[in-house]
């Protein structure tokens, strides 16, 4: 059974939770900013494909006492990155802390990065290009006063772009967030919906994916595609199950309203690109 860490905003730690609990998930347990669970592989896909909170989901692939950049650096070079992914994936590394005794998160950074490219050396003879805009893979380390902790990002881009988003307003609210303030209220269908600031549609949209059981990843890639364990076949029985049970559109008790008509526009737009057009009324009031 493999250790993963799903991350999400702050408050919604135990929305997340119940989301993980109804995919299966085992040991799960919140923290400040996200949740610890376990499962197998087919769970890490569906915990990307269905939950509508998670910012990303993590596979723990590693985890070490340290006391300096070196250990950090022996840890990271004693995993296998090799048997995870392809030498000619590129690669970004990120680390965050909390009081951890390091004097520059950026030097322990370069160091995980000479550790991944160093292993690849020594295992082919080749390294990983680094590409810290676009990466094929993302690696996370977290480090806390003494232990640091290793990570895949099994999601690639961030799980609130659903790929539905063409227009933003000058702030757009984020779709995670927006979907987990909607669980937080206690709102489900039948029960109608009024947005009357809608701005770009966020609350809407959401909302409308949520009534017509819409998985949130139906339409965009992951990371975990892109690793050497990928398995299409489970992924591909995951995805043909949640696209079989997508409700068909239909006019929704959601309405939408905002004094401005250039933000309701962005509002159609967005409604449109999801496919949910017709699902949603929009109107412009005060």
């Amino acid at each position: 059974m493999e250790k993963f860490f799903a991350t999400c905003p702050r408050g919604l730690e135990q929305v997340l939770a119940a989301e993980l609990a109804t995919l299966q998930a085992h040991d799960v347990k919140t923290i400040d900013g996200g949740v610890g669970f376990a499962g197998d592989l087919a769970l890490c896909y569906a915990a990307n494909l269905e939950s509508r909170v998670a910012s990303r989901v993590l596979w723990q692939v590693g985890q070490a006492k340290y006391r300096n950049e070196q250990d950090i650096y022996d840890a990271a070079r004693a995993l296998a990155w090799p048997h995870w992914f392809d030498v000619h994936r590129s690669i970004r590394v990120n680390v965050a802390a909390i009081k951890s005794p390091l004097k520059s998160l950026d030097f322990a950074t370069l160091r995980i990065k000479d550790a991944v490219c160093d292993a690849f050396r020594a295992a082919g003879g080749k390294r990983p290009d680094v590409d810290t805009a676009a990466p094929d893979v993302r690696i996370h380390a977290f480090l806390t006063r003494d232990e640091t902790t290793f990570y895949l990002d099994t999601s690639g881009e961030a799980l609130f772009k659903r790929g539905w988003r063409v227009a933003g307003g000058e702030a757009p609210l984020r779709e995670n967030l927006a979907a987990g303030i909607l669980r937080l209220a206690g709102w489900a269908t039948p029960t109608p919906l009024l947005d009357p600031m809608c701005g770009s549609g966020t609350f809407l949209v959401e909302a409308a994916m949520t009534a017509l059981d819409v998985a949130p990843g139906l339409n965009r890639r992951f990371g975990f595609e892109k690793l050497e364990n990928f398995d299409a076949k489970k992924w591909r029985v995951l995805h043909d199950r949640a696209q079989a049970r997508r409700m068909p559109v239909q006019p929704l008790p959601i309405y939408g309203g905002d004094k401005s008509g250039n933000m309701l526009k962005l509002a159609r737009q967005n409604l449109e690109a999801a496919g949910l057009k017709d699902a949603v009324q929009l109107k412009q009031v005060d």
